[in-house]
């Protein structure tokens, strides 16, 4: 979904002098709750499958977040891959949660369950949730660096087919100047790999996640600009996270629009 080479080509020179490379999910849009109606009332059909044979309704919370997180890095068996942030991750991990609860409770799992499991799943991925979810501080922000002369990028993780949806809604092939989607996770080479020909800009990685958006990028000259929301995989590490944060090279913001209110504050960084 890149622009032609030429687009970056023209744009250089002496202005603009940075170059922003955006986050999508909890950064430019909420993403914390896409999946929590869907388990909720996973949990609900659980309940009303098993009886008073069910957990509470806690332990299958607990349950669903423990088995998803694992299935991230177990191998899919149709792929001879991790599942990682796939669709195939979840919602099948609520059909797995299922499952187990039936183990523990000596029940034989019904099959027409597991397929209204699937279904309930798949709501999290409703684009029309999606239009919902952007910030209000999104598209003013965009385009006030826009208006600055300088350049936004925007790279994110997860399933392309989910990840699409969202860049339609924001409308991304023309907002950003490029746009990449990863599968697995952002490194330092992938970082890199988007700085090619902007040499003479200043790199600022904008993220809600320190460890998966920042420190990488900080590994191969960019800034940081942490905007920290507490997902299902930092919760209750925020202020250990924060102690390990590199001030000198990474600004902290509460809300997406302080870019805007501190953009003076955040050019000046010290590479």
């Amino acid at each position: 979904m890149n622009k032609p080479t030429e687009t970056l080509a023209k744009a250089q020179g002496p202005s603009p002098r940075n170059a922003w490379v955006f986050d999508l999910d909890d950064t430019l849009m909420s993403n914390v709750h896409d999946y929590a109606f869907p388990i909720l009332n996973a949990c609900k059909l659980v309940i009303d499958t098993l009886g008073d044979a069910a957990p509470h309704v806690s332990a299958i919370v607990a349950l669903e977040q423990e088995i998803d997180s694992r299935r991230v890095a177990e191998i899919n068996p149709a792929t001879n891959q991790p599942y990682g942030y796939s669709m195939e991750r979840f919602p099948t991990s609520l059909v797995e949660v299922y499952r187990e609860i039936c183990r523990r409770v000596g029940k034989s799992p019904i099959r027409s369950v597991e397929s209204e499991l699937l279904y309930t799943g798949l709501k999290a991925f409703d684009s029309s949730r999606y239009r919902k979810n952007v910030y209000s501080d999104t598209f003013p922000v965009l385009d006030f660096l826009e208006k600055k002369g300088d350049l936004i990028l925007l790279l994110t993780k997860g399933d392309k087919r989910v990840q699409g949806r969202k860049l339609s809604v924001l409308d991304a092939g023309k907002r950003f100047c490029s746009v990449r989607v990863v599968e697995s996770k952002k490194t330092p080479e992938v970082f890199t790999e988007m700085a090619k020909g902007l040499e003479s800009y200043r790199l600022f990685s904008v993220g809600n996640d320190y460890e998966k958006d920042i420190v990488p990028a900080l590994g191969v000259g960019y800034r940081g600009v942490w905007i920290p929301v507490e997902t299902w995989e930092v919760i209750g590490r925020l202020d250990e996270i924060r102690a390990r944060v590199d001030q000198s090279r990474c600004i902290e913001l509460r809300l997406l629009r302080e870019l805007v209110e501190r953009y003076d504050e955040i050019t000046g960084m010290v590479a």
